[in-house]
């Protein structure tokens, strides 16, 4: 063979062994985004499944959104670290991991058939919490293992909400017309099988493309930028995905739309939101195409600054979904709660900001040293401090959840009726606080049922008995077994 076909041939090798990276670092995107959408934007089915009232829906959600964020965090603290020391096997041990989050999808699908009528939603519970915390292992080590492919990574984050949204509504188009008994049961069910063949074909194509190859970390070089210098940089993209994206389970989906509108048509509102999300990195992967997006020095474009505008939008959208909660008689709260068109354009609008700002910041973080230099240690701090801060204001969602609940039937009894704007929001935010430090230290449960619907389970022997009519005591036998779940 002579030398130029050789040198064709090989470049034949890397042009295949390209685009299985470009699949795979796609894919790897998809898979990664699986159990989110599972966790938390099919709990209005899995809800059902375990007979939870659907006025417990936001309860639940958050409990499932602080499973998920806390043990995932656990995850990426534990893998940021890994790669911070710079020990070797990092593709081998992704290869790994990938199979072990294909393996708790199974095991996912299992407790969530077994069980009876009710279930057990406490294991189900758990084997999310499992789930999560591979996650979170697979998450930094994969993303920056196909660093240099990431333009695809991040188009498969966005498209698979689309994707999913598009298979809740056809599924329940198809169930609803062919008259499917059980419909939400069986879309999970369907749902879990179509992650497990993903994920199990995303371990397979990973552990094909990179087992036993050279570690690497795509990107452009580092940036000789100490820490500090490069924090004082870095700070402005940083901090607005801290904030911005960091408030979006506080608010989302658990107030609104499911809080303020209820199950049925907050759904649709969820539903809608997953598609529109996709828009904000779509928009900013096209900007970044054409050379003019975040990637850059702000200190040289400092328009990119305004971006800040996003997040001011975001929480004037939080702000209306308070007063909609606390103000039901106001006609703007009375629009909002009684107008799914409206709660929608503002649900819609909280999180396409939200979107912006995660999408903003996180391909500005990296690239505020050197031009067109990447450093890896701004990238893995504004992982964990986004993470970090989506945990705490999780946490805070779900306390303010439960103060709320205990007065929202009380309204002549409210705990602010006499107070003034400052001292009400310290009230608020000072219960939220300690509930939600009460949460954190029980953050995990053996009985998610009773934490969810404040009921218990008690078990109750009604012997059927046949007697004689004599003077003789009753013979008993063939128990039957009773369970009665009642308010306590």
């Amino acid at each position: 063979m002579s030398e130029e076909a050789k040198m064709d041939e090989k470049k034949e090798d890397k042009d295949k062994n390209a685009g299985l990276k470009k699949a795979v670092a796609f894919l790897t995107g998809v898979t990664l985004y699986q159990l989110p959408y599972l966790a938390i934007s099919a709990g209005k089915f899995t809800l059902g499944r375990f007979k939870i009232p659907s006025s417990n829906l936001s309860l639940y959600i958050n409990r499932m959104i602080i499973a998920y964020r806390v043990v995932s965090l656990i995850g990426i603290g534990s893998t940021t670290a890994y790669i911070q020391m710079g020990w070797p096997g990092k593709n081998e041990l992704t290869s790994v991991l990938f199979w072990l989050y294909n393996f708790c999808f199974v095991l996912s699908l299992f407790v969530y058939c077994i069980g009876g009528e009710l279930g057990y939603i406490t294991a189900y519970y758990w084997t999310i919490s499992l789930a999560s915390l591979i996650f979170g292992l697979c998450y930094t080590t994969s993303v920056d293992i196909v660093a240099a492919d990431v333009v695809c990574l991040l188009a498969a984050f966005p498209l698979t909400g689309v994707i999913i949204s598009l298979y809740h509504i056809l599924f329940l188009t198809i169930g609803e017309y062919f008259g499917i008994p059980n419909t939400n049961y069986w879309l999970v069910v369907v749902q879990m099988i179509i992650a497990i063949l993903i994920t199990g074909t995303n371990a397979l194509l990973f552990t094909i493309a990179y087992w036993n190859k050279k570690d690497a970390t795509g990107g452009d070089g580092g940036d000789p930028d100490p820490f500090m210098t490069a924090f004082a940089k870095a700070w402005s993209p940083i901090l607005l995905i801290t904030l911005g994206y960091g408030l979006q389970n506080a608010f989302y989906p658990g107030i609104a739309p499911y809080k303020l509108i209820g199950p049925n048509l907050g759904y649709w509102i969820d539903l809608t939101v997953l598609f529109t999300s996709a828009i904000p990195p779509l928009f900013i992967l096209v900007l970044k195409e054409k050379e003019i997006g975040p990637n850059t020095s702000w200190s040289q474009t400092s328009g990119w600054h305004w971006s800040w505008l996003f997040f001011l939008v975001e929480i004037i959208c939080a702000t209306i979904f308070i007063w909609a909660l606390h103000y039901p008689d106001w006609g703007l709260s009375q629009n909002v709660r009684s107008n799914a068109k409206l709660l929608g354009f503002l649900t819609v609008t909280y999180d396409g900001c939200v979107q912006f700002t995660r999408s903003i910041g996180t391909n500005g973080a990296d690239m505020q040293g050197e031009p067109k230099k990447s450093n890896s240690a701004m990238n893995t701090f504004n992982s964990f401090t986004h993470s970090f801060a989506q945990v705490i204001f999780a946490f805070m969602g779900d306390g303010y959840m439960r103060i709320y609940s205990e007065h929202e039937d009380n309204r002549d009894g409210w705990p602010t009726k006499h107070y003034g704007n400052l001292r009400a929001f310290w009230f608020w935010t000072w219960n939220s606080t300690k509930m939600s430090y009460h949460i954190l230290k029980t953050a995990f449960t053996t009985d998610l049922r009773s934490e969810v619907i404040g009921k218990k389970e008690f078990l109750f022997i009604v012997y059927a008995d046949e007697t004689d009519h004599s003077s003789q005591p009753p013979k008993v036998k063939n128990p039957t077994v009773m369970k009665i779940v009642h308010d306590i």
